[in-house]
């Protein structure tokens, strides 16, 4: 019997994923979202002996269904580099001779300036994230358990799974002045994902209620690595921004604006969103040598399918408050140290936490453990907290060379490496 357990594990350790699953069938895709849902499935399989139960398969995608959603809706809002540059003319006191203001701005978040009418702001930047935790639990070692009943048994099914997960992201920016006081953007993400997943230490233990004792139980020393990879366009985003206060020779200025970003990305494979989304944003900044800037905005989404794989897309994508605060120094004309503070809410994320439960009946004894790994869906509400450092140097007229470094404090959510960032722009008059 057990033989025969392994070898229909194996065959099954060969495919992404165990079960078909509605809208996504992970039988026969490759998609990267059916990465997780497979070590789950595998888990069952080898348990259950066949991918037929309704409980396993329930039992399942309950574990697999948060894991990909909380993947998912982080990547929807990573950081990306500022969409202006901007030289603004200050007045001295007393002076109606205009002065110009040098300071090159932030480098992860927008300023109310705007790049001037007629003009054209092209920047290209690069930056790598090696994910290394999701929802506080380190990607290396990342406990998956659950239960589920057939007429008087129960199966209590435990693994472990180490995951190294990596995006690099390549984006292009394009902004046009349309007035002296507007500007519209376009941001083309590009982004490569790749996805290792090994998956061992198996325990399966099956508890017979009728006979208060243990039938089958299974603990084979097999691992399996599942790896996948996909490139492609992200989710395209156009931003129309609006200065409201500040023009020249003001020291302070406001703006507002909004974005809306278009699902052009696959989602299966984390390349994208897959849902609209909305963002109205407030631009705050005071000009000087030792510049402090602010920027507050919301996210809404729509519904996405990697919110439910096994159903049309009907949940929608968590959005929420953000912010961004910080100040950029002058450190002489052509050199700007820029600092900021970043967050980003997420309201109601379909979650997992990873604890234990008790084995019941004659636990403790005959190889039987007392408990075992157990994986719960849960919602949850966090704030991401980054701090983003870096520098913009313009070695000549027009031209812009930048790189960032970008830290998460807190450990919530889809936690990353420190993140570098490399950037190149240009700003140049167009129209006349």
């Amino acid at each position: 019997m057990k033989a025969k357990k392994l070898l229909l594990f194996i065959s099954f350790a060969c495919l992404p994923a165990a079960y078909s699953f509605g809208q996504v069938d992970c039988n026969t895709s490759t998609k990267l979202v059916c990465q997780f849902p497979f070590s789950a499935q595998t888990l069952g399989v080898f348990a259950a002996g066949t991918n037929s139960t309704s409980s396993l398969a329930t039992a399942a995608e309950a574990v697999a269904n948060p894991i990909n959603a909380s993947i998912a809706t982080q990547l929807t809002q990573l950081p990306i580099s500022s969409a202006t540059v901007g030289v603004v003319s200050l007045k001295q006191k007393g002076s109606d001779v205009g002065v110009p203001f040098e300071n090159l701005g932030p480098v992860l978040t927008d300023r109310p300036d705007t790049v001037g009418k007629g003009h054209l702001f092209l920047g290209f930047s690069f930056q790598q994230f090696n994910f290394n935790a999701l929802e506080g639990q380190s990607l290396s070692n990342i406990p998956v358990g659950f239960s589920y009943t057939t007429g008087n048994v129960t199966s209590f099914d435990a693994v472990n799974n180490k995951v190294t997960f990596q995006l690099n992201q390549y984006v292009g920016v394009a902004t046009y002045g349309v007035t002296r006081r507007s500007d519209l953007s376009v941001v083309v993400p590009v982004n490569s994902v790749s996805l290792t997943v090994n998956t061992s230490g198996f325990q399966g233990y099956q508890y017979n209620a009728g006979t208060n004792s243990y039938g089958q139980i299974f603990s084979p020393t097999t691992s399996v690595t599942s790896t996948g990879s996909s490139n492609g366009v992200g989710d395209v985003t156009v931003i129309y921004k609006q200065m409201l206060l500040g023009g020249e020779g003001s020291r302070g200025a406001v703006a507002a604006g909004a974005s809306a970003r278009f699902p052009s990305g696959d989602s299966l494979n984390y390349l994208g969103s897959g849902a609209f989304g909305g963002n109205a944003y407030g631009l705050f900044e005071y000009r000087a040598r030792l510049a402090p800037h602010l920027k507050l905005s919301y996210q809404w989404n729509s519904d996405s399918q990697v919110m439910n794989l096994q159903a049309a897309p009907n949940t929608r994508l968590p959005g929420g408050l953000q912010y961004a605060g910080g100040a950029d120094l002058k450190i002489v004309r052509s050199l700007t140290l820029a600092v900021d503070l970043l967050g980003n809410q997420f309201l109601n994320v379909p979650s997992f936490k990873v604890g234990t439960t008790n084995l019941p009946g004659p636990s403790g004894q005959g190889g039987i453990p007392a408990t075992l790994a157990a994986t719960t869906p849960a919602n949850d509400t966090y704030t991401t907290a980054n701090f983003s450092g870096g520098l913009k140097w313009s070695p000549k007229a027009h031209f812009l060379l930048y790189g960032n470094v970008l830290l998460q404090l807190n450990n919530v959510g889809l936690r990353s490496d420190p993140v570098p960032l490399f950037g190149i722009a240009y700003n140049f008059r167009v129209k006349h």
